[in-house]
């Protein structure tokens, strides 16, 4: 039987985008498209892995993964993140920019790791792996493979 892994993201697109690179690979994807959604779906399927998008509406990624975290049943689950913040970078920027690109980006990868960190501090609570988006498909199989195996 393959290893399930449940894609909670609201951008149907890179659902189905992730769920081909899951399927071509071996995996069998579960799907959800928001929070309360993702939180149901992982109680009743019990999946190998979870990938969180970190900006969904009715409970962001980051409400999800602590109330995973907080279950029981559910808080050995590994957990993925997926960051669109260099597509809300790219989008806003001058091309001509680099530089400033490369600052906000920091800045914004700063702030989500400071917002971790009080996760953690509740409980040394933290996901196995933050992936920005766009994502390249070998590197996200790379990372579930490393996290839950073939």
């Amino acid at each position: 039987m393959s290893k399930r892994v449940l894609l909670v993201d609201d951008d149907v697109n890179n659902v189905k985008y992730l769920s081909t690179v899951l399927k071509e690979n071996g995996y069998t994807p579960l799907v959800a498209y928001d929070g309360v959604e993702g939180l149901a779906v992982a109680g009743q399927e019990k999946p190998d892995l979870i990938v969180l998008d970190v900006m969904m509406p009715r409970k962001s990624g980051f409400n999800v993964f602590v109330s995973l975290k907080k279950n029981e049943e559910l808080k050995n689950i590994p957990i993925i993140m997926l960051t669109a913040i260099s597509e809300i970078i790219e989008d806003s920027r001058d091309k001509s920019e680099d530089e400033l690109f490369e600052q906000m980006k920091d800045y914004f990868l700063e702030k989500m790791e400071k917002l971790v960190g009080r996760y953690r501090e509740g409980g040394g609570i933290r996901p196995e792996r933050f992936i920005d988006k766009p994502i390249a498909p070998e590197k996200f199989v790379e990372a579930v493979s490393e996290l839950i195996g073939a």
